[in-house]
């Protein structure tokens, strides 16, 4: 009997060693197997808040279709309304790593994308959202000078957005002499058009609009139309003026490029067909929303048309600034003339294929 308890007490002490063996090794295949399927995490910073269109209908189903076609193994975790960094951050936050993805306006970077502002100029035709994103990327791919202003990130996708709108918090807004000695929101290059037309420009960022009407620290906002709905600008605008052609405003999705090198290649190709997608129909969003505000806006009578001859009399005002855009890049050994026959060209071609 005795022999027989030595004999258990045997095998059991050998069971427990060799269990004691085993575990280390089947903690480490389970930690390795865990770490194997982590995904990569992004994250992406943008300044419009959640419920505006481009996080529900850009951003998400972009970030959706990487992750699933990634097989899960890349996971984008949004920082909306500027809680990662604020908009006129947002380029510097993607070049440094505060964020891996930003969405950025150029408005927001004067004197950092020169060629690009070219859009900024007063309009050179009455095109789409959607079509001007076609010239902005032929723009790209036609001049290695404007390529190179984009150089410190990886870009994802340029698209264009809603054209600018004189938004009025309290006066009615019908000829020049209603605009002169305003105070107007009007960010980086737009700030010239401001000046142009009489008016004392004011920066900052679209989020702080809202507040800056209502309190009456600006008298009207140079603002995308879309921010009407985006950003519940309606809510503190009395008139929107129309038929002054003010520029179009573009965009870049930009990310790291340290963290874009890492990626490994199958990911990088997902990113890059998902992102040329993203572009156009970023740009269809903002086309549909701009028409969404000015019907909003029309429902409460509160849209102003300028007459053909008033409008004319702004884009007298507004005319030379197409000289001075050059000159300034010229100055700057940059073939601004170049590029402005180019724009021109592509906004004839078409503005005239629309019709």
């Amino acid at each position: 009997m005795r022999r027989k308890k030595g004999l258990e007490r045997g095998i059991g002490l050998t069971f427990l060693a060799l269990f004691l063996v085993v575990l280390p090794l089947a903690s480490s295949d389970t930690l390795g197997a865990e770490k194997a399927i982590k995904p990569i995490d992004l994250k992406f910073s943008h300044f419009v808040p959640p419920h505006h269109f481009l996080q529900a209908d850009g951003f998400m189903p972009w970030a959706k279709a990487v992750e699933q076609r990634s097989g899960g193994r890349v996971k984008i975790t949004f920082y909306p309304g500027e809680t990662l960094s604020k908009g006129k951050d947002n380029f510097d936050s993607a070049v440094t790593g505060v964020a891996d993805i930003a969405w950025v306006s150029i408005a927001y970077t004067p004197g950092l994308f020169p060629l690009t502002e070219i859009f900024f100029a007063p309009r050179m035709a009455n095109i789409s959202a959607e079509t001007c994103t076609h010239i902005y990327h032929e723009l790209y791919e036609k001049f290695p000078q404007i390529r190179a202003e984009y150089s410190k990130v990886k870009v994802l996708w340029l698209h264009i957005g809603s054209s600018a709108g004189l938004l009025s918090a309290k006066k009615p807004i019908r000829r020049l002499e209603d605009v002169e000695k305003m105070v107007i929101r009007a960010v980086g290059p737009n700030g010239e058009t401001a000046k142009a037309l009489g008016a004392t420009p004011v920066s900052m960022t679209v989020p702080d609009v809202y507040m800056a009407m209502e309190r009456g620290s600006v008298d009207a906002a140079l603002v995308p139309i879309e921010a009407l709905i985006g950003f519940k600008l309606h809510e503190v605008t009395k008139y929107l003026t129309l038929g002054f052609q003010a520029g179009y405003g573009p965009y870049l999705t930009a990310m790291n490029l340290k963290v874009w090198n890492s990626l490994p290649s199958d990911i990088q190709r997902i990113m890059d067909e998902e992102s040329a997608k993203a572009a156009f129909l970023n740009a269809r969003g903002w086309d549909k929303s701009e028409k969404d505000a000015i019907e909003l806006m029309k429902s409460k009578g509160a849209v102003i048309n300028l007459s053909e001859e008033e409008s004319e009399r702004w884009q007298v005002k507004l005319k030379p600034l197409w000289d001075k855009w050059v000159a300034d890049r010229e100055a700057k050994k940059l073939p601004g003339k170049q590029v402005c026959d180019e724009a021109l060209r592509l906004f004839k071609k078409y503005e005239q294929a629309s019709k």
